[in-house]
């Protein structure tokens, strides 16, 4: 795995976070930046150029995580990795008109999480 990945997580649940950033830690990504809202993550995109982004669909309160990605990808090539607690196909067909190189369902597990890194490696060395 590429060391100098720089990763964005954007997540409203705390626990579900720390989990994800422990896992990228042990998958050797050091570069990790977190946020829980959409807005934030508009923010953080600005100051961090994250080249890959770990995004919960539903954010709570504000604008949802596919709006955010929509928004980003509008003005930056960052993909994303979609994390939900739902497998419905509304959300799917939303998120198809987004850049993402995997729909994950929660919870997900560190080979999951492995091989959907593994395909964003494999695009970025085409």
């Amino acid at each position: 795995m590429e060391q100098s990945l720089k990763v964005l997580i954007i997540e409203d649940d705390l626990i579900l976070t720390l989990s994800l950033e422990l896992m990228l830690k042990k998958l050797n990504v050091t570069q990790i930046t977190k946020v829980n809202t959409g807005e934030k993550a508009l923010e953080s995109v600005k100051s961090n150029q994250p080249d890959l982004m770990l995004v919960d669909i539903h954010l709570g309160k504000g604008i949802t995580g596919i709006e955010t990605v929509k928004t980003i990808q509008e003005r930056n090539d960052i993909p994303a990795l979609y994390i939900t607690g739902n497998s419905d196909t509304y959300n799917k067909k939303l998120a198809d008109d987004t850049r993402f190189i995997d729909y994950l369902v929660k919870p997900i597990t560190f080979k999951e999480l492995q091989n959907a890194l593994d395909k964003y490696s494999i695009k970025t060395d085409e």
